[in-house]
């Protein structure tokens, strides 16, 4: 019950406060987003090249091997047969 009762007050007051100190929480925004996205950009392109760089070896190894599937996966071969 009491953990119910902080829950609305901590509500209120933030909606309160929000609307008090709406400027300075845009300028806290104008603050925190660019700095979110310069650590977020490396997380991005290291994930990108991570992935290029897993094509391009299974790329390596079906052209090096003469193989026609990656391993784990297996192809469903056509009977010609269609509804």
């Amino acid at each position: 019950m009491a953990s119910i009762v902080f829950g609305l007050v901590a509500i209120a007051l933030g909606l309160w406060g929000l609307s008090t100190w709406w400027w300075s929480v845009v300028e806290v925004l104008r603050g925190v987003v660019p700095l979110l996205l310069i650590l977020i950009g490396p997380v991005a392109l290291g994930a990108g090249i991570t992935r290029l760089r897993e094509n391009s070896e299974v790329e390596a190894v079906l052209a090096e091997g003469g193989l026609d599937d990656v391993a784990g996966d297996t192809l469903k071969q056509d009977t010609g047969q269609h509804l």
